[in-house]
């Protein structure tokens, strides 16, 4: 999974050895490149550098990119790509979905930030070693043409790596499903017809990490299999390379939607909620508070999700009541401050509710 923003940037500018920071050696607000080509008219890319450190190749930067819907209808996905600079590499990200293939980085919206209305923004960052002025990205979304450095936007749904191995997720019926491993792992294989592949690139043996997107099609239970496979396995003398097993378990489940739509707010914090099986439960929350986590996976499932930190945008998140049980749902605030190398006393606010799914 992505390394969280505030782990890198609280081992920003420490010496080895001294525990002193490095202050004088970063400086914070560097540059912001010129606006990407808006495409077709339905995005914009900015990218900032907030801190660098270092020279040549110990050096190092923490760049942030603001990606804004700039058609008069809303997106649903979004994809930013740029050429990194020489001797550059992405060491972490967060925000965002980030892959490299050469040495053009490719962003793509997580779930709870895909989703812009007109002039919306959203930001992602990410670390990288190396320096190079910020760049210019290109950007694309649903309402454009995507960018021509980038593979076309995915946006899935649930996008599971490899430190899922035997999660289990559930899926509604045509949501979808994304599957990034490394370069090593073999094309999944899925058992059952709950699943339908949509499209796959690199992993074994292409030397590109792998891609994978599934549409769930109908109710079942399916597992998502995949392992490792080396070259040296196959040619004599043949190597002793450990083989690793990865596994998903995916459960979809076709709810008929009751038309019935149950909407919490800050007022509700802590509050109990009465879903029947079918119902729709949104949770409206000020731009301060990150999106939702459940604790019990299929008692409700997400829909989708928008704005919410660090976008600046009304947090809105939707789920369906999927199955009977009980499960909580529940988010804190965040502040920029808070991932600063020195963060601020900012308090968090935590809210939680207490959904209970029934049958009737």
């Amino acid at each position: 999974m992505a390394v969280s923003r505030r782990s890198t940037l609280a081992v920003i500018g420490i010496v080895a050895g001294t525990g002193l920071l490095v202050a004088t050696a970063m400086t914070s607000a560097m540059a912001e490149a010129p606006a990407s080509d808006p495409g077709s008219g339905g995005c914009r890319a900015t990218a900032r550098i907030d801190a660098q450190w270092g020279s040549g190749a110990t050096g190092g930067q923490v760049l942030t990119v603001t990606v804004t819907n700039t058609a008069a209808t809303a997106a649903t996905k979004w994809t930013v790509a740029w050429t990194l600079g020489a001797g550059q590499r992405v060491v972490s990200g967060w925000n965002a979905a980030v892959s490299t293939a050469g040495t053009t980085v490719t962003a793509v919206n997580t779930a709870h930030n895909g989703v812009l209305a007109p002039a919306a923004s959203t930001t992602f960052g990410m670390q990288l070693s190396g320096l190079a002025p910020a760049p210019a990205p290109n950007c694309g979304n649903d309402t454009s043409t995507p960018p021509t450095t980038a593979t076309p936007p995915s946006g899935d749904d649930v996008t599971v790596t490899q430190p899922d191995n035997q999660r289990t997720v559930t899926l509604l019926v045509g949501q979808t499903l994304g599957v990034a491993l490394g370069p090593d792992f073999v094309t999944p294989m899925i058992s059952g017809p709950a699943l339908a592949r949509l499209s796959t690139s690199g992993g074994y043996p292409t030397g590109q990490p792998l891609a994978a997107s599934y549409r769930a099609v109908a109710a079942g239970s399916v597992d998502v299999t995949s392992h490792t496979d080396y070259a040296c396995l196959h040619t004599p003398p043949h190597c002793a390379l450990p083989t690793t097993l990865w596994t998903l378990h995916v459960n979809v489940v076709d709810v008929p939607d009751t038309g019935r739509t149950v909407t919490v707010s800050t007022a509700d914090n802590l509050s109990t909620v009465n879903l029947r099986v079918g119902d729709t439960l949104v949770i409206s929350l000020p731009s301060a508070y990150l999106p939702p986590r459940i604790t019990t996976g299929g008692v409700i499932v997400q829909r989708d999700v928008a704005g919410g930190y660090p976008t600046g945008q009304p947090l809105l998140a939707r789920h369906l009541a999927a199955t009977p049980g009980q499960t909580d749902v529940s988010t804190q605030t965040d502040d920029p401050c808070n991932h600063l190398p020195t963060p601020c006393p900012s308090p968090t606010v935590r809210w939680t509710a207490h959904i209970i799914v029934t049958t009737a």
